[in-house]
């Protein structure tokens, strides 16, 4: 009669796949007839928005927007400066083989490169390359076999360290703040851009819920309402805090909390005396949570019974342990030199930078983070026919992360995110770019065990009366107790008691073991 064992479910995520693809945009952009014609243009930024992400065989589809806010002088003389937004579709296919339909893809995208060229007066054109990578995940279900001593069979057994999902959530967070400009700030004319980001971020798990924390950074540029053209910049830090809830959470819990920006609107509203200088704020903020625990399962990796015939039924299974994580946070401060051919500084305006990583390289120990900081910066210069400039300059930089027990074959995932930027001149050409950002690393490595799934007991029955036997037996590297009793067909515990063993763990190699093993 076949016997049954005690099973316990084990959970995995397993890596389904990673791959990387690149989006190519192209497009015209028509100025809108209330806009003045076009002679320069002076910046254009761009903010990924995924609408859309379907997971299928072999593949994910996607859709979105790349919304573009261009910045612009006009061709009057005038040299006011001008705004555009408008949005190019995000329309594409990531093909990965393996990929099935219950599999859960985490998308990352990056702004690689963006360019925006004057056609004629009316019309310009634009081009953007966008990186996408798939991190694809998959659950995986064994039913483990239990240890369940007194029914003859010996168990092998291990522990299985591994990270345990004890909670998935998104959520949002919505930012309503009414500023009030002082009377030493030009009023409000009209907002040519508007850029949120958040810095100084705490994540702290509590007993169902997490604890957030932050500073939305609000920057704005506008031109006054006497419409003379002149720009103006206008910074505000914004606190935020809030609660996530998510039944599972812990304070020992490991919490992967991604906030981004999400719908931004800024309105411009009369104060007491009839001037435009506040501005009601609201902001979406879009968060991602994902909350583990390392857990300790004991299972059984091999199996016997001494004097029966015995099949063990074991499945290899791979899974990811998360070796590190750890955020590092540094800045940049950088000289700016203008060239020969770049018009002297009269007063700085806004900066904007990209940050791009490049490389991600790990050692024993340690990591490796290099990129490049693709800074943009607009200033006013003392030509009356040229005043607003823009400078762009390209900074690398080289961080080293130390992450004990990380090594080169690891899987390294990096982050990295731009808190705040500013620049200060110092003279008529040159000036000081100071940039604070933020690198978010996980290093983590594939895992492998035998588990057994189950165990067929072909020969149950004596068919002889037992006799003794013994052999003097001499331990050889790698031997342990359990392949020792397991060859013999006998117990650990039998060779122990025999031999006077104390520590089951301190056998070596040329020792002389007695064995008593039963002959059937």
């Amino acid at each position: 009669m076949p016997m049954e064992w005690e099973r316990e479910e084990i959970v995995l995520k397993q890596h389904g796949g990673k791959q990387a693809s690149q989006i190519l945009l192209e497009g015209d952009i028509i100025a809108p007839d209330s806009k003045p014609d076009v002679n320069e243009v002076l910046c254009c930024h761009g903010k990924i928005r995924m609408k859309d992400v379907r997971v299928g065989e072999d593949r994910i589809n996607l859709s979105g927007d790349l919304d573009l806010n261009i910045l612009y002088s006009s061709d009057k003389g005038e040299d006011a400066v001008y705004a555009m937004n408008t949005s190019l579709p995000i329309e594409d296919i990531i093909y990965m083989d393996g990929l099935e339909k219950d599999m859960q893809a985490k998308l990352t995208t990056v702004l690689e490169h963006l360019d925006c060229q004057v056609i004629n007066d009316r019309k310009l054109g634009v081009k953007a390359v966008i990186g996408l990578t798939a991190d694809a995940e998959r659950i995986h279900k064994v039913d483990a076999v239990v240890p369940n001593e007194g029914n003859g069979m010996a168990f092998l057994e291990d522990k299985l360290h591994m990270e345990e999902v004890v909670a998935e959530k998104k959520d949002r967070f919505t930012i309503k703040e009414e500023i009030t400009l002082p009377e030493t700030a030009a009023p409000v004319g009209e907002i040519l851009a508007c850029e949120f980001s958040l810095a100084d971020q705490e994540i702290r798990p509590m007993d169902g819920k997490v604890m957030i924390r932050s500073n939305l950074l609000m920057d704005i540029l506008y031109t006054d309402d006497q419409g003379t053209g002149t720009v103006h910049v206008w910074s505000e830090k914004i606190p935020f805090n809030g609660y996530l809830e998510a039944e599972g959470i812990t304070p020992k819990s490991t919490v992967n909390m991604d906030l981004t920006i999400g719908e931004t609107s800024v309105k411009t509203e009369l104060d007491d005396d009839g001037e435009p200088r506040i501005l009601n704020v609201d902001v979406t903020i879009l968060g991602e949570l994902s909350a583990r625990e390392v857990v300790e399962k004991d299972v059984v990796t091999d199996a016997y019974a001494p004097g029966m015939e015995v099949e063990v039924i074991r499945e290899t299974v791979t899974y990811p342990i998360c070796v590190g994580r750890t955020k590092n946070q540094f800045t940049i401060k950088e000289k700016i030199t203008l060239d020969n051919d770049e018009l002297p500084m009269l007063q700085a305006g806004k900066a904007w930078g990209n940050l791009m990583i490049q490389d991600v390289n790990a050692q024993a120990d340690m990591i490796q983070v290099d990129g490049v900081l693709a800074a943009e910066i607009l200033y006013f210069s003392q030509e009356d026919d040229h005043a607003v400039c823009m400078v762009k300059k390209g900074i690398p930089f080289s961080q080293k992360i130390e992450m004990k027990g990380v090594t080169p074959e690891d899987d390294i995932n990096a982050k990295g995110t731009l808190e705040e930027i500013d620049f200060q001149i110092l003279s008529d050409r040159e000036g000081e770019l100071l940039a604070t950002m933020m690198l978010e690393v996980e290093a983590s490595r594939e895992e492998t065990a035998d588990l057994v799934t189950d165990i067929h007991v072909k020969n149950t029955e004596k068919t002889q009366k037992p006799v003794a036997g013994a052999v003097i037996y001499t331990v050889q590297p790698g031997d342990s107790l359990w392949t020792i009793a397991k060859h013999f067909d006998t117990t650990i515990q039998r060779i122990l008691m025999v031999n006077d063993i104390e520590n089951p763990d301190l056998i070596y190699p040329g020792q002389k073991l007695l064995i008593i093993k039963m002959i059937h």
